[in-house]
């Protein structure tokens, strides 16, 4: 496995589109999935850091940050001090095939957000992940600094348990980002 990590962004965003939208509908449930212009958007703002992991010609992961002031109308985010601040990126999406998962490409597609959004000038990363359903991204946000700092009940509505998704934050130390945490 040669695993190759780009930007992606509006150069690339038409050749990857249609991976990204079949891969996160393998991975997500209908009510973790986006709409495809707001990946759109997510992938072409400039302040972003948003990266595929690519082998040979096959997406194997994507990993989608923006600003946080995008995502007012995302619980969590809403109501986050930082929103307005212009410090903190929201990591909107993580995704692995399931062919790679267990391989380090999501540890690697999230250490490499991070670095990006530090040397961006963000102070923090949010992001949410599903209790029960999302705990192997959870574990991986932990293990790179993530404290929850929300825990936000009946949020999806889509009739599956756990119904609950985690709030969280990570600070950009630099000691976190390029050794993790325990």
């Amino acid at each position: 496995m040669t695993m190759q990590y780009d930007s992606l962004d509006s150069d690339n965003w038409a050749q990857w589109r249609e991976a990204i939208l079949e891969l996160e509908a393998k991975a997500y449930e209908a009510s973790r999935q986006d709409r495809p212009e707001t990946l759109e958007q997510i992938i072409l703002d400039q302040r972003g850091a948003s990266l595929a992991a690519i082998d040979g010609n096959q997406l194997a992961g994507f990993c989608l940050g923006a600003p946080l002031e995008h995502f007012a109308h995302v619980r969590g985010p809403a109501e986050d001090p930082g929103r307005g601040d212009n410090t903190v990126l929201y990591s909107a999406d993580t995704c692995v095939s399931p062919a790679y998962r267990g391989k380090g490409v999501g540890r690697e597609l999230k250490t490499r957000q991070l670095a990006l959004a530090r040397s961006a000038g963000y102070q923090l990363i949010a992001g949410r992940n599903r209790a029960g359903l999302a705990n192997a991204m959870w574990q991986l946000n932990r293990s790179l600094g993530a404290r929850a700092v929300h825990i936000i009940e009946k949020d999806y509505g889509d009739g599956i348990e756990p119904d609950i998704c985690i709030y969280y934050h990570i600070k950009l130390d630099p000691e976190i980002i390029e050794h993790g945490s325990t």
